[in-house]
């Protein structure tokens, strides 16, 4: 989604041929099957479209670092050039707005309900673009009353680089510099995502950095 002032300007949404089957836990979460991405493009082919789309804009998304690592490892692969756009994550902000009795959870399903979001969440990329616009609203007007107007303001307001975000930057240090396999879980061990790389090290390091560069 693209909005201007509360506007929304525009959507994109595909699906994408990962090329490999989609693991069942995948499955169940997203509801997406290996048959209904059989015949949708890779994400070299949609992926300049996106990059147009987004173009000159902030890109804001829930858990901004796995994201946008996962974009412009997908860039490198289809040797585009990142633009290295403005990025803001709403679970950084959340954490810094909010306290931790209002909102115990920084999950997206959490902060949709906390904030009434007019699309609930269900792991599906516009659904939850959706839910996050409403999220970074509710977000944004408890900061207005302090001053803070502009992406600048909030970027300021952010603390720059927390330690977890240190201690995630070494997380792929004893990780090979080979080609391989390797795969994401969540809180309770399932799998999140599976993905293949010439150099296992680099690859895996690019989706804890890229929420914390900058333009420039």
């Amino acid at each position: 989604m693209k909005i201007r002032g509360g506007e929304v300007l525009g959507e994109l949404a595909t699906l994408v041929d990962p090329g490999r089957a989609i693991p069942p836990q995948i499955v169940e979460l997203t509801g997406i099957t290996t048959a209904m991405v059989r015949d949708a493009p890779k994400i070299e082919s949609v992926l300049p479209a996106f990059l147009e789309f987004s173009r000159g804009a902030v890109l804001v998304a829930h858990n901004a670092g796995f994201d946008i690592g996962f974009l412009r490892a997908a860039a490198e692969r289809a040797e585009l050039n990142w633009p290295r756009p403005p990025v803001l994550c709403t679970v950084k902000l959340a954490r810094r707005v909010l306290t931790r009795d209002e909102a115990p959870t920084v999950k997206l399903s959490a902060l949709a309900r906390l904030f009434g979001a007019t699309t609930t969440p269900t792991h599906r990329a516009l659904d939850d673009a959706r839910a996050t616009v409403d999220v970074l609203h509710g977000l944004i007007e408890r900061v207005g009353n302090q001053g803070i107007h502009t992406f600048a303001d909030l970027k300021n307001y952010l603390p720059d680089v927390t330690p977890a975000q240190r201690r995630n930057r070494s997380l792929a240090d004893r990780l090979p510099n080979r080609p391989g396999v390797y795969l994401f879980r969540g809180p309770s061990g399932e799998v999140l995502y599976v993905g293949t790389a010439v150099d296992l090290r680099r690859r895996v390091r690019q989706y804890f950095t890229g929420a914390t560069r900058g333009p420039g």
